[in-house]
């Protein structure tokens, strides 16, 4: 991505094409489209039947500069403006050899002499027409470059217009986990003293009225699984991963695999979390802030 747009998001599907003259002898188009990737994976694919490794290697070199990942496919097509010159070979023996055997098989069968030259030549392997080699000077691969360059800044403006519009849908995402973090803190200190007396009562059940029980040893050990149950931990860490991405999210750049794994940290936390708040509407809220992580992630995988 260029320096200019490091500040921005850009998304990891793309599309851009453009077309120039390279010289009088030659005409380019190129179609530059792009999927989501893992790593930069750059693909080019010409229309020419030979194999052209150093134009391959231009377009690549160029689309390279401006994508930081994703699978990217470049066709280029490559027209000629001028026929190309040939080179025709004839075998002459095998002509003289094959004209005179087919004459000799006529004459053993009676018929009439029809064979003529034109017949022996459409035989294959006789006449072989080769095409000139397809070699750009140097001024037509800069001119090459300079097409693939015009592709390439339609199809990054196409990336960025995506994640200009990602960027929002993230923040939207980021807004309700966060507010979520917002209700949830103040009430930490009630879920604790519930949970405290759910589980003081549920042991006085176990136990039984029968059973001589140190009323202090039993509030130890209902505090202790309580302790164990306290979620101020995995909202602590919730609060640092969401401001985390939060901050890269502002910075830009090719922040999609960062943000990825942030996605699994505050998803793994809101696992945590909700298998120790079972209780009712508090479950109910930890699924919607799990649902909001999926979304997000969703998302984020479309960034570069």
């Amino acid at each position: 991505m260029r320096e200019e747009d490091t500040m921005a998001l850009a998304s990891m599907t793309g599309f851009g094409r453009a077309r120039g003259t390279l010289s009088a002898r030659f005409a380019a188009s190129v179609v530059i489209r792009s999927v989501n990737h893992r790593y930069l994976d750059v693909q080019v694919r010409t229309n020419l039947r030979e194999e052209t490794p150093e134009l391959e290697a231009a377009v690549r070199a160029v689309v390279s500069e401006a994508v930081d990942r994703g699978r990217v496919t470049a066709q280029l097509t490559l027209e000629r403006t001028e026929p190309a010159a040939t080179a025709v070979m004839v075998d002459g023996r095998a002509v003289t050899s094959a004209l005179a055997q087919l004459r000799r098989l006529e004459e053993e069968q009676g018929g009439p002499q029809t064979v003529e030259l034109r017949d022996v030549l459409s035989l294959p392997g006789l006449v072989t027409v080769t095409g000139a080699e397809t070699l750009l000077e140097a001024d037509e691969v800069e001119a090459l470059e300079a097409v693939v360059r015009d592709a390439t800044r339609q199809f990054m403006a196409m990336r960025l217009e995506e994640g200009a519009r990602l960027r929002g849908q993230l923040a939207g995402e980021l807004e309700r986990l966060t507010a979520f973090l917002d209700a949830l803190e103040p009430e930490l200190g009630d879920v604790r003293d519930r949970l405290l007396q759910r589980l003081t009562e549920r042991i006085e059940r176990m136990v039984g009225t029968e059973v001589a029980v140190d009323p202090e040893r039993l509030v130890q050990e209902a505090a202790m699984l309580a302790d164990r149950a306290d979620v101020s931990e995995e909202v602590v860490r919730l609060r640092s991963h969401l401001g985390a991405f939060a901050d890269r999210l502002s910075k830009g750049g090719a922040v999609g695999r960062a943000l990825d794994f942030l996605c699994q940290e505050i998803h793994r936390e809101l696992n945590t979390l909700g298998s120790k708040c079972r209780e009712v509407g508090m479950a109910e809220r930890v699924v919607e802030a799990k649902t909001a992580t999926e979304r997000l992630r969703e998302q984020v995988q479309n960034l570069e």
